[in-house]
């Protein structure tokens, strides 16, 4: 297993998959616990660009949820966004049922208003790597409007919640 792998397994169990109060008592990700169970995560590390595309490329061709693109060579976070950004409103003109979510280590989630979503301690402080999550764009809007119903965004940002959230909906629904 390598190191990243190993860190994001590890930031999973110790605090995407621990409830917090913050979002109504469910967990950051009230999914993954199970996802993990399932053996329904795959990931693809140090690949580069080229590795994403494959990852998009080749997403059914295999039964996993989430694909998790991660790499140490740290692109600048604009351009990674950009990229995902563009390529999640491609896939939509085209109907592609798949969204990629970037998760950058130069991202101030503090500054976003989201600072209970941050646990530096579970996470291994000497690897630098970022993430983009390949997967159903129908899966996580689905669980977006279930979590909506319990509560879970009522503390988020209203700017976070239309981006995380709503402009998702959009893009699943035809609309820009």
């Amino acid at each position: 297993m390598h190191s990243i792998e190993a860190d994001i397994r590890k930031w999973s169990h110790e605090f995407l998959e621990v409830p917090n109060e913050k979002l109504n008592g469910l967990p950051p990700c009230p999914y993954a616990k199970q996802a993990w169970a399932d053996n329904k995560v795959t990931f693809t590390v140090n690949t580069g660009i080229e590795g994403l595309m494959h990852s998009i490329r080749d997403f059914d061709k295999h039964d996993y949820d989430i694909v998790v693109w991660a790499s140490e060579e740290l692109p600048d976070m604009e351009y990674l966004d950009g990229i995902c950004d563009g390529i999640n409103e491609l896939m939509s003109l085209v109907n592609m049922d798949m969204h990629l979510m970037v998760f950058h280590p130069d991202y101030d989630a503090d500054k976003a208003g989201l600072d209970f979503l941050v646990d530096e301690d579970a996470t291994d402080e000497g690897l630098m790597y970022c993430m983009v999550f390949v997967q159903r764009l129908s899966t996580l809007d689905d669980a977006a409007l279930s979590l909506e119903k319990s509560g879970y965004y009522k503390h988020f940002p209203e700017e976070v919640y239309r981006s995380l959230v709503l402009d998702r909906r959009n893009l699943r629904n035809g609309k820009e």
